[in-house]
């Protein structure tokens, strides 16, 4: 059923008086209706993002906390209907408008997607792993990954530091943050730039360790391998216990 033009300009007056508060008449409506209105708009946005921002709330001064709560509101058009998800939309728009230079807190940006990350990881739908078994080659078997992760690079290290000594450590860091897949408990990993290169060869590559290893010799002219597929062997023995690697692929049978 197609809207009345004077019921649609109603709904649009009342959708701009609670996102801006600015003065405007609603035919029937009381000035302190108004009002409560829009603090329970207010108070359910505010509760979100302090929900999925419980250390972002704790370390910014109410002041700065409120304006962004407030600029968020009145002029960020959300595109997903479900509030839960707003958390998502509230780190892009930050970033956007550049609070993090703006009011010199170089870490703002990091801090508000590492905490979104763990709901988005939490709330991922299920994704189903590859077969695999526990028994396998390590250094040449085909490594089967926890599909259900974000692997997530950092300018700051914030999930290391409280966010003012994180300041003083920029550099480049990478977050693994994966979903258990029996508690479905969220986990996080601090991976180094070696961990990472190791993980993506395996997820995306499905490179053996020992080709890992071959292809690092060659491309840094290292005169021995063995210590570096050491280290590789001693990271993916560790990730398997954390449930980040989950096995080794079974080998699929030929249909005749």
């Amino acid at each position: 059923m197609l809207y009345q033009p004077d019921t649609y300009k109603i709904e649009q007056d009342l959708s701009r008086f609670g996102r801006t508060g600015n003065d405007t008449f609603i035919p029937g409506a009381t000035e302190e209706g108004l009002r409560q209105y829009r603090r329970l708009l207010r108070n359910n946005i505010n509760n979100t993002m302090v929900q999925a921002f419980p250390i972002s709330r704790q370390v910014l001064p109410d002041e700065e906390w409120n304006e962004l709560i407030d600029l968020f509101f009145a002029n960020h058009d959300a595109k997903t209907t479900q509030i839960w998800k707003l958390p998502a939309e509230f780190v892009t728009f930050v970033k956007e408008k550049d609070y993090a230079t703006l009011w010199n807190k170089p870490w703002l940006n990091d801090l508000l997607y590492f905490e979104w990350i763990e709901i988005e990881v939490y709330t991922m739908p299920d994704i189903e792993a590859e077969p695999f078994t526990l028994q396998g080659d390590i250094r040449n078997g085909t490594i089967v990954v926890n599909p259900e992760y974000r692997l997530i690079p950092l300018r700051y290290p914030v999930h290391l530091y409280a966010v003012e000594e994180a300041k003083n450590h920029p550099g480049d860091y990478f977050m693994m943050v994966y979903r258990h897949p029996e508690t479905r408990e969220v986990l996080f990993a601090d991976l180094s730039a070696l961990d990472t290169f190791t993980f993506e060869n395996i997820a995306h590559e499905q490179l053996s360790l020992s080709d890992i290893a071959a292809g690092l010799k060659l491309q840094f002219a290292l005169s021995d391998q063995h210590p570096l597929l050491t280290n590789l062997i001693a990271f993916v023995q560790e990730m398997m216990a954390q449930k980040l690697f989950l096995g080794y692929a079974v080998e699929r049978k030929e249909q005749f």
